[in-house]
């Protein structure tokens, strides 16, 4: 057994790798990869508080759920269904005892879980094995998974889990030893508490019972004895599975909870294919592989070439091996198309067996203590764990990387300070509040610090019937609304009346009194005096050299003689480019756009704003013209708005233009572009 000095010593080394990774993000919102997944998690301890702490009836901040039906069906509560959410309440009564709600208390919570776990994981290598150095290259190989590091601080439940798991094998491994009841009843505890709060750990319990029968079958074991150690936990996760039923079948659910399978073979091949290219190394890293490896061809040829006395205790890790891993190849053949959006799933089912395969190839390995070079040994240990320990501090700063690309970020950053705005604007606590183009559907309600309804599909119907829903007021990120929203239902201008709008998210109500208003009334530009204007009506015969692919065509023309006209061979119509205006530099600006089109077939154009710096891309929005023009041969008016951010790169290019990429045949006439 490990001895307390050590025992500090191993607590110390696991915490200090762990921090290295995760001090500086340990207050961190849930942002960047699976911050949907993430916040959702976090959703649920505010909703423990709000709803006084009742365990059986969590809530988050939506009454739309994701799931039987897409968001499509409001219900009257935010409750949902949920595997056993234990590792969101505890975070939630810390929060409450500190009144500190900051995602610090929950991060450090499942922290502390996962230094647990690795402490755990320390002594049972040390219990197999019987070597300090060997078990402390399986923590090191452990601690330094990308994946790992990326939601040991995190909010998801599969860390504490986890964590469970092993301390459940530690106990079980120890059981196996000494066969005193107390710890096979412990691990069937945690292996329990670890299933209920997510149900993958299902495959390292069943393992465990696995072995237990082949030990009843060797009589080495009692099978009544086994039943009835085990059948109070069966009931248990059956009484909390269909009580979960039940609240998915009243109140919906925002968690998945059926397999997805892979449809063909194809696809099983390209989804293998991207998981090798997106997650492979982050799973583990080069050197984690190739260590791996270098010990398995190790442990072969002395297993091979030399003799091992009989140990149950490996024996028995080689069963559990393979158990483990059927199951978990089993799992994720049920649910193979979740594994490409999904790098934890790796942690649910593949990343333990691999550790215990680690621990079972060590064994074959002779003991550090035996070496007559222990210094060398010692050495080449510090040597391996330093490159371990470098290659995820890479991949932590990787992983957060954001851009104009990276939606999530975006609307974390324009809901920031949302609830404080909110309250100013006196808009109580309890107004249920419709937010179009949620992107994470509880992000803006945590930050808002309010409930209600997330339109995750943006399209025309769903829109349409959002509108009809039981809430009190309307907010959409001010980026989204033109690109989004906008172009996909025109008609909300004539039925929306904004509330205030504080440059990043506006907060409108339905009113009857916007029937005539128009694009240009509702960012109120009719008194303001555009920065920058310029207009073509393709009857000019000098135009200003910023003007690009200008071919005006006779006949067809909205007012005059001429037109301009794009046809399938067109991929761009007329353009405006030039070097970035100074104005730029000081102030967020509105382009307005309004011409008038008219379809000869098909309408499938975008309207394009871009800035590029040496083909980079800046800013880019488009607006694809289909919701706007309905009737063929008809001429039919278009306004937009695009907002543009601050932006003071003087090597810049601005270019405003028509993108024919659905090879449409269209005329357009009178261009006015402004600059507010």
């Amino acid at each position: 057994m490990l001895k307390s000095a050590k025992v500090i010593v191993v607590i110390i080394m696991i915490t200090a790798i762990s921090l290295l990774y995760n001090y500086k993000y340990l207050n961190e919102f849930p942002s960047h990869i699976h911050a949907w997944a993430q916040s959702d998690r976090y959703a649920l301890s505010f909703g423990f508080i709000d709803n006084n702490f009742d365990f059986f009836k969590p809530q988050n901040f939506i009454y739309n759920k994701q799931f039987p039906d897409t968001w499509e069906t409001t219900y009257d509560y935010t409750i949902t269904a949920v595997d056993f959410p234990i590792h969101d309440f505890i975070p939630a009564v810390l929060m409450k005892i500190t009144g500190n709600n900051s995602p610090m208390i929950f991060r450090l919570y499942i922290f502390l879980y996962s230094i647990i776990g690795l402490f755990f994981l320390y002594k049972t290598a040390y219990f197999i094995l019987k070597d300090i150095l060997k078990s402390s290259i399986v923590i090191l190989f452990a601690a330094t998974s990308p994946v790992f590091v990326y939601y040991q601080a995190g909010f998801l439940p599969t860390i504490p889990s986890l964590s469970n798991s092993i301390i459940a094998f530690y106990l079980y491994f120890v059981y196996l030893q000494n066969n005193k009841q107390n710890y096979f009843i412990g691990s069937v505890v945690l292996f329990t508490l670890a299933t209920l709060a997510r149900s993958t750990f299902a495959i390292p319990f069943i393992t465990v019972l696995g072995v237990e029968f082949i030990r009843v079958f060797r009589k080495e074991s009692n099978f009544l004895r086994l039943l009835i150690n085990t059948s109070v936990s069966f009931l248990i996760i059956l009484a909390y599975y269909l009580h979960n039923s039940y609240l998915r079948k009243i109140y919906g659910s925002d968690f998945l909870n059926y397999f997805l399978l892979p449809e063909s073979i194809e696809q099983v091949k390209e989804i293998l294919r991207f998981v090798h290219e997106t997650w492979l190394y982050q799973y583990f890293t080069k050197p984690h592989y190739l260590l791996l490896s270098i010990l398995v061809l190790i442990a072969f040829f002395k297993f091979k070439y030399s003799t091992f006395k009989k140990d149950n205790l490996r024996i028995y890790l080689f069963i559990s091996l393979f158990f483990y891993f059927l199951g978990s190849l089993l799992f994720a053949v049920l649910m193979l198309r979740q594994f490409t959006d999904h790098d934890y799933y790796f942690l649910d089912i593949l990343y333990l067996p691999i550790l215990f395969l680690l621990i079972f190839v060590l064994s074959f390995i002779p003991s550090s203590e035996k070496q007559k070079n222990k210094r060398i040994v010692l050495l080449a240990t510090i040597c391996i764990g330093i490159i371990l320990i470098i290659q995820p501090l890479k991949s932590q700063e990787k992983r957060r990387e954001t851009g104009s690309w990276d939606k999530t970020q975006i609307t974390l950053e324009n809901f920031n300070s949302s609830s404080r705005f909110l309250d100013s604007l006196k808009i109580s606590r309890n107004a249920k509040i419709l937010v179009i183009n949620a992107i994470a559907p509880n992000i803006p309600f945590i930050l808002m610090n309010r409930k209600g309804y997330a339109v995750m599909n943006v399209n025309r119907t769903t829109i349409e019937k959002s509108l009809k829903w039981n809430f009190d007021y309307i907010v959409f990120q001010n980026v989204d609304f033109i690109s989004c929203i906008y172009s996909s239902y025109p008609e909300i201008i004539s039925k929306i009346e904004k509330i205030a709008d504080n440059g990043r998210i506006t907060i409108c109500r339905l009113s009857d009194s916007s029937k005539n208003q128009t694009i240009t009334s509702f960012y109120q530009l009719q008194s303001q005096k555009p920065v920058f204007s310029s207009s073509i009506t393709f009857e000019e015969k000098m135009i200003d050299s910023c003007w690009q692919n200008y071919c005006p065509i006779s006949g067809n023309a909205y007012s005059g003689i001429y037109a301009g006209i794009m046809d399938s061979k067109t991929e761009f119509g007329l353009t405006y480019k030039t070097k970035l205006p100074g104005y730029f530099k000081k102030h967020k600006r509105l382009l307005s756009f309004n011409s008038m089109f008219m379809s000869l077939d098909k309408t499938d154009c975008e309207v394009v704003v871009s800035i590029k710096k040496q083909g980079e891309s800046i800013y880019y929005r488009s607006v694809n013209l289909n919701n706007f023009i309905g009737i063929p041969y008809k001429w039919t008016p278009v306004s937009l708005i695009f907002e543009i951010p601050e932006i003071s790169d003087n090597e810049a290019e601005f270019a405003f233009y028509l993108w024919n990429n659905g090879k449409c045949k269209i005329s357009y006439d009178n261009f006015f572009l402004s600059i507010y």
